[in-house]
């Protein structure tokens, strides 16, 4: 092991804010593990990635891997058999995450579990078999609860209402309107279209696992809901 690998070691395990959002991509890199760009680990240092057959293992581009997640390359249940049968049945199978997957807290993805790509993995899932491309899965065992257009189609009707939960009860935490930066990720139902609009307001547009650029763009194509921040205020204030 060089020393830079082992510094990012030392600093992802003992001093993990201070560590690069890469790090973690480069350990499993170093020991053979194929990681597309721009994928984030969240708190490595809680999750279990097997490394016993890394060549067994391929996770895509812009995916984000949440706390506490279990992926796995081996099953050794084989052992039960050896005792019993007096057997050694050897076990194999490639498990492939795909781009743009989303992996939700405390899931576990099982030997030769093949995800597609934009999926998202609710929290808690037991995941095997094949899953498509473009859907939402969720439970022991995971299933398809929803394709992503509906997935799309029922966030962008629940965006408002979650908007005005979000703005109401931070009032009620602090006293006050949020900024419009303090509006966090609902900013794009009221902010002018213009690169001065997002550098006056310091929205956050520079996401985890995402680009930068195409973020700007299209918002820049996109339609705000509402004129203004005011018009956004007013409307939530309605019945006040």
């Amino acid at each position: 092991m060089n020393l830079k690998l082992l510094f990012i070691k030392v600093r992802l395990k003992y001093f993990p804010k201070k560590a690069g959002k890469y790090d973690f991509n480069k350990i499993l890199k170093a020991s053979g593990i194929e990681v597309g760009e721009n994928t984030i680990f969240y708190d490595p240092n809680s999750m279990s990635i097997d490394r016993e057959r890394p060549w067994m293992l391929k996770i895509g581009d812009y995916c984000k891997i949440t706390k506490g997640t279990i992926i796995l390359t081996h099953d050794y249940s084989r052992s039960v058999l050896r005792r019993f049968y007096g057997e050694i049945i050897g076990e194999a199978g490639e498990t492939v995450i795909g781009n743009n997957v989303f992996i939700g807290m405390n899931s576990i993805i099982l030997m030769g579990t093949k995800i597609g790509n934009n999926v998202i993995v609710g929290a808690g899932s037991v995941v095997s078999g094949e899953i498509p491309d473009n859907c939402v899965i969720a439970g022991n065992p995971a299933k398809i609860i929803r394709s992503l257009e509906d997935h799309y189609k029922k966030r962008k009707e629940r965006s408002l209402c979650e908007a005005e939960i979000y703005y109401r009860k931070f009032k009620e935490k602090y006293g006050r309107r949020p900024s419009v930066k303090e509006m966090g990720p609902f900013f794009p139902l009221f902010l002018e279209r213009s690169k001065d609009a997002i550098n006056r307001e310091n929205v956050n547009v520079n996401l985890n696992g995402d680009d930068m650029q195409d973020i700007i763009e299209c918002f820049l194509k996109s339609e705000p809901m509402f004129e203004n921040y005011e018009r956004f205020i007013n409307y939530l204030e309605r019945d006040d």
